[in-house]
């Protein structure tokens, strides 16, 4: 009787020991587990008490497993959400311009409708110094005077390597380079950007300093600034042309920004790039300035001046263009802005969400340095654009964003002879747009 006794306590001491590994060792046991118990209360191994109590064990068991691997799960994901970024903007416009071809007399008017921008920018910070970020995006998506498609390009890839506490930077990628600060209140951008904005693969080292000082040297390949002032609608490009010389990385830009008193930003710039028979340079100076006595007023100052140009296929002389914007904004809603600009995604998306109702002012005007009447050809003269801003939904700390825009623009022209095309053109555009 002894011996049966103790063979049945082996017996169920075995059976627990079994049973707890197997709850022990994953949820997925679960239904095995509970026959196994109900087989041995028929068999009479165990009783009734023993088996609600390893029942109850067993379910226990499982649950903490499941709030381990809830806490696991969980703590994975808001780790990977602190790290990453996701923003965008999709933007709808409508253009109505008086002369389709300034370069014909009496040309018709001409409308379009088209989808003006899709971006989605990622940012993933690895550490607090490296962070990697993309912009992709489409352009132009159904206007007919741009031709744009429903391609989805690389607008930006650039790794910043930048330490809060350290001075030294480094950027490596493409970006729109730091040449020109292209601030814009309106639909369409500064002059200052239709021909001199620099976005191209390049390597950028820097140091911030006190006052908001920032001096950084960029090398990248390629004649990209001369690409843009050829495709920017300024001038003639019938009359004159070049081709590319540069093999090698031989391009460079010098830019330097400082913060002298609280409200006022100055920048200054200097870009080299090969030419033929000699290099093209150019200078940039600007500011962007708060007034301390009306704060809801920003004033916007940028110049381009050719110091050095190739001379072009079919002139006799080179050509030293310039170009002055001068820009007032009136903010109805008085937010901080910690960053300024319009050549980056950033820059942009924190225009939008910082300053969401506002009007604006700009006149600009294109120093052709004798370009058209040497060849008699044309080019542009002075511009002058005025338009508004309102977001009817903003949400600051998200970065949620809705908005209508209206901007109407006058553009006068140089003509070489005034009855065989237009000498000046009115433009009206309208934009709705989702920041997010």
């Amino acid at each position: 009787m002894q011996n049966r006794s103790l063979s049945g306590c082996c017996v169920l001491i075995y059976t627990s020991v079994l049973l707890t590994f197997l709850i022990a060792s994953s949820p997925a046991y679960a239904g095995g587990t509970e026959a196994l118990l109900n087989l041995l209360l028929k068999r009479g191994l165990i009783t009734e008490q023993e088996y609600e109590e390893l029942t109850a064990g067993s379910a226990e068991g499982i649950k903490k497993q499941k709030e381990v691997a809830a806490r696991k799960d969980g703590s994975a994901g808001t780790e990977m959400s602190g790290r990453v970024t996701l923003e965008g903007a999709i933007e709808g416009e409508y253009r109505w311009m008086k002369h389709r071809e300034v370069t014909a007399l009496d040309s018709d008017s001409t409308s379009d409708l088209y989808l003006r921008t899709i971006e989605l920018d990622i940012g993933v910070k690895l550490t607090d110094w490296i962070i990697a970020t993309a912009v992709f995006n489409s352009e132009w998506i159904g206007d007919d005077v741009n031709a744009g498609d429903e391609l989805l390009t690389v607008d930006e890839a650039v790794i910043t390597l930048r330490k809060e506490d350290f001075p030294f930077y480094i950027i490596a990628g493409k970006r729109t380079q730091p040449f020109g600060l292209f601030e814009s209140h309106l639909i369409t951008d500064p002059m200052t950007q239709d021909g001199y904005e620099t976005k191209r693969a390049g390597l950028t080292a820097g140091y911030a300093g006190p006052a908001g000082t920032d001096l950084s040297l960029t090398v990248y390949k390629g004649e990209e600034q001369m690409h843009h002032l050829f495709e920017s609608g300024l001038f003639d490009t019938e009359a004159v042309s070049r081709t590319d010389t540069s093999d090698d990385v031989g391009s460079f830009i010098v830019s330097v920004s400082a913060e002298p008193v609280e409200a006022l930003i100055l920048f200054a710039g200097y870009l080299s790039e090969p030419g033929a028979e000699r290099r093209n340079e150019t200078l940039n100076l600007g500011f962007n300035f708060v007034l301390p006595f009306l704060e809801n007023m920003r004033i916007d100052g940028e110049y381009m001046k050719a110091i050095k140009r190739e001379r072009y296929t079919g002139a006799d002389r080179e050509f030293k263009e310039g170009v002055l914007s001068l820009a007032v904004a009136y903010e109805f809603v008085l937010r901080k802005r910690e960053v300024i600009g319009g050549g980056l995604f950033e820059e942009r998306q924190a225009h939008i969400v910082s300053e969401p109702m506002e009007v604006s002012l700009r006149y600009e005007y294109f120093d052709d340095d004798g370009f058209a009447d040497s060849l008699n050809a044309w080019s542009v003269k002075n511009r002058y654009s005025a338009g508004a801003r309102y977001s009817f939904y903003n949400d600051e700390a998200s970065g949620l964003n809705a908005s209508l825009s209206v901007e109407y623009r006058r553009t006068a022209l140089r003509v070489d002879s005034p009855v065989d095309m237009e000498k000046d053109n009115d433009e009206i555009y309208a934009g709705m747009g989702v920041n997010f």
